[in-house]
């Protein structure tokens, strides 16, 4: 079997590594058209900062299209082994179905590996780099450091935010006072953390230092109220998507929500989802092979392009709703990022028991 499965990694291996760029420089054309609309000659992000951001962004696409990249190029690799009846013959000579089945997912797992270290190392920090340097060339009040976090400037005022969580819930906060000409520093704020609602920061755990004839005089609140720390609309260039966090990175955001008595649930979602998109890619894989089996010489290149697709769509598309759907009615985060695959993988399982 090993020569055979030689000749199914390579045809498969092609058809997926050429649907898997395609998807992806489809969706980074568009994508970039879209970019170009927010360019202008009042802010530094111009056409070329535009290609840029977009190119900074590949790993993220390749990583969300690759398991209907894995269903559309196992349709078009191994399809043309289909239409030269070559599976036929594999048949013939006493191959099974099975043993087809099981050479070709062992090229899938590897390919699942490689998604996995794509999502879980790759994409985050190219991703965080992409917002980063977009954020940076869009507004002249901010600059991000990878190991300080996120500075603002606010007329006298320097701000340090150390966790960006999202646009409305800040930690780790430190505000810099200086004077009118910048020759000294007035006072010292450090903030817990920082929530906005209703127009308002809601400040927790205040300690502000003072610094005034030659003393320091220290102040603490447990809570305070504002409405100019920061403008949330300039935070929100710069909040990551939890999805395009590492497994390591949402494991703390988890711990800090859940201490902190808030919601965790898109976290959790998304840190599943770190492990169920690997998984999907096996599924689109399996479910790609009773096609292969069923059409034989009758189905071209064309219809098979079609059936992949539409599967693809239709996949991402249940897959997308139910995401969401459990993120507003409180599904359990594993059951929202799982329930899909595994829907897919009883249907593929049931279509190609049928063809045996």
């Amino acid at each position: 079997m090993s020569i055979i499965n030689r000749y199914l990694w390579k045809n498969a291996l092609a058809g997926i590594i050429m649907a898997w760029f395609a998807l992806t420089l489809l969706d980074s054309f568009f994508s970039l058209i879209n970019e170009l609309e927010d360019t202008g000659a009042g802010s530094g992000y111009g056409t070329s900062e535009a290609i840029l951001y977009i190119i900074y962004t590949l790993p993220m696409r390749l990583y969300e299209y690759f398991p209907t990249a894995i269903l559309v190029g196992t349709l078009l690799g191994l399809g043309k082994l289909s239409s030269n009846s070559e599976f036929t013959a594999m048949r013939a000579a006493g191959i099974s179905i099975n043993q087809i089945t099981f050479a070709t997912l062992q090229l899938g797992v590897f390919l699942a590996l490689v998604t996995f270290v794509l999502g879980e190392w790759v994409v985050p920090a190219t991703d965080r780099y992409a917002a980063n340097f977009k954020a940076v060339q869009r507004s002249n009040k901010i600059a991000l450091t990878p190991d300080r976090g996120m500075w603002v400037k606010e007329k006298q005022e320097l701000i340090q935010i150390g966790k960006v969580l999202s646009s409305q819930n800040l930690a780790d906060i430190t505000i810099y006072r200086v004077s009118t000409d910048y020759k000294y520093l007035k006072d010292l704020t450090t903030i817990e953390r920082a929530e906005f609602l209703n127009n308002y920061w809601t400040l927790y755990n205040v300690v502000t230092y003072r610094f005034s004839n030659g003393e320091i005089l220290r102040d603490h609140v447990d809570s305070a109220q504002t409405s100019i720390l920061v403008n949330p609309d300039v935070l929100k260039v710069t909040v990551a998507n939890p999805e395009q966090l590492s497994s390591t990175q949402l494991t703390r955001l988890i711990h800090h929500q859940e201490s902190n008595g808030l919601s965790a649930n898109k976290f959790k979602l998304a840190f599943w989802k770190h492990f169920s998109i690997p998984l999907s890619a096996l599924v689109m894989l399996i479910l790609s092979m009773p096609f292969l089996f069923t059409s034989q010489r009758s189905a071209g290149a064309g219809q098979r392009l079609f059936i992949g697709i539409t599967v693809g769509i239709i996949f991402f598309l249940i897959n997308r709703v139910l995401n969401e759907v459990g993120i507003v009615y409180n599904f359990p985060p594993l059951v929202s990022a799982f329930f899909p695959v595994l829907l897919f993988l009883f249907v593929s399982l049931i279509a190609l028991k049928r063809v045996k």
